[in-house]
């Protein structure tokens, strides 16, 4: 699939107005098409393992901290010993996983900004985090052993072009077992070229099972999904919908406590 071409004018517009594009992206319905999946169906403990927050990220780029929270549970119920984020920005995630998985985790975090990792830097768990200045190339991860990272979190260049490139860098890293995580799969920033994540994803689709993950922005591969047990798990947690049934406080018959 070729990305959309769209005029240079137009795209530089919708850059500097992103509720405007929110507003024109609505009118595109069948944008992200890729199965949604629940966690709850794709691990038996998913909902038995806590999460906790400390801190509460603010400002633009924050990552929601119900993605955050996914992320937890799945490098917990997938019980992960190897997580790598790329796109760390100021460290939030990255110190939330921290947080959570055994001592003996190897947590690596890779963002080109030199000053990346403000949550983490000088505080306890810094020590538990390799932080790396660097783009996304083969230079970066030329010490890193094929099928060596068990969770792997890319939110970083979100263009067509650079999911495409660091998708292709990455891939090979993620071990038989391990989960590949994308973040943005959201229907925004088309129009602008700001967002192409589902584009390109939806390609990969034709070649790997992903899915997108009900009730939040992300989306996620597994190579275990390619056959056998692994296969049978992902089509079982298959949904039809994220939506939960509204009910109005005001009329409803549900006792309110």
């Amino acid at each position: 699939m070729t990305p959309i071409l769209r005029p240079r004018p137009i795209s530089k517009f919708l850059q500097n107005r992103p509720r405007l594009e929110t507003i024109i992206s609505q009118l595109d319905k069948g944008r992200l098409k890729l199965p949604m999946v629940s966690l709850e169906r794709l691990f038996p403990d998913f909902n038995s393992k806590p999460v906790s927050f400390y801190e509460l990220p603010l400002g633009p780029w924050s990552t929601p901290l119900v993605d955050v929270a996914m992320l937890v549970k799945i490098a917990l119920c997938a019980g992960s010993k190897s997580v790598m984020e790329l796109g760390s920005y100021r460290g939030y995630t990255a110190l939330a996983l921290a947080r959570h998985l055994s001592s003996e985790a190897r947590i690596v975090t890779v963002d080109s900004n030199p000053q990346h990792g403000e949550a983490y830097c000088n505080g306890p768990f810094a020590s538990r985090i390799e932080r790396r200045v660097a783009s996304i190339n083969s230079a970066t991860f030329a010490n890193d052993a094929r099928g060596s990272v068990d969770l792997l979190f890319l939110d970083a260049d979100h263009s067509y072009t650079g999911v495409r490139h660091d998708t292709e860098a990455l891939l090979g890293l993620v071990s038989d077992h391990g989960y590949f995580v994308w973040h943005d799969y959201v229907n925004s920033g088309r129009f602008s070229g700001i967002n192409g994540v589902p584009e390109f994803l939806h390609e990969l689709s034709l070649k790997l099972p992903l899915a997108r993950i009900a009730g939040t922005w992300l989306a996620i591969y597994s190579p275990a999904w390619r056959s056998g047990a692994g296969a049978e798990a992902y089509r079982k947690a298959f949904v039809e919908s994220d939506n939960v049934p509204y009910a109005d406080p005001w009329v409803s018959e549900i006792p309110r406590g």
